[in-house]
């Protein structure tokens, strides 16, 4: 299978307007500040197509890790949290399809661990004029 792999910045995507039927970011949008966040929203909106959709995953403030980074990353001293309808405002020329607050609790190492994500899956309104 050839794949079409370009190595970027969600802040700043290197696509024109309108290049994709479907955004896909897992685990990745948190590491940034909130205002990052916003930016990279707006580039996702913007390489979209008119009723593309994308899956977006946010960490919830009810996430028990609290650590801060070992260095900040991407502007960042920790994962950026948030409530539970916090992200809806980074959606609004998004029809939101599904979204759910999951929490995760596993075993890692023989130790107890639990992770708690907002799950998003939108569709990019047709005419948000």
């Amino acid at each position: 299978m050839k794949l079409n792999i370009a190595k970027g910045d969600m802040r700043n995507l290197p696509f024109k307007d309108e290049s994709f039927s479907f955004v896909y970011s897992f685990n990745a949008i948190f590491f940034m500040t909130k205002k990052d966040i916003t930016i990279s929203m707006k580039e996702i909106e913007r390489v979209l197509k008119p009723s593309g959709s994308c899956f977006i995953n946010f960490i919830s403030v009810d996430d028990p890790d609290k650590r801060a980074f070992c260095k900040p990353f991407l502007g960042n001293q920790r994962f950026s949290q948030h409530e539970d309808d916090e992200p809806d405002r980074y959606f609004d020329n998004f029809e939101i399809i599904h979204k759910e607050k999951r929490i995760i609790d596993k075993k890692i190492n023989g130790k107890r661990s639990a992770q708690a994500y907002l799950d998003y899956i939108a569709q990019k309104k047709q005419d948000y004029t």
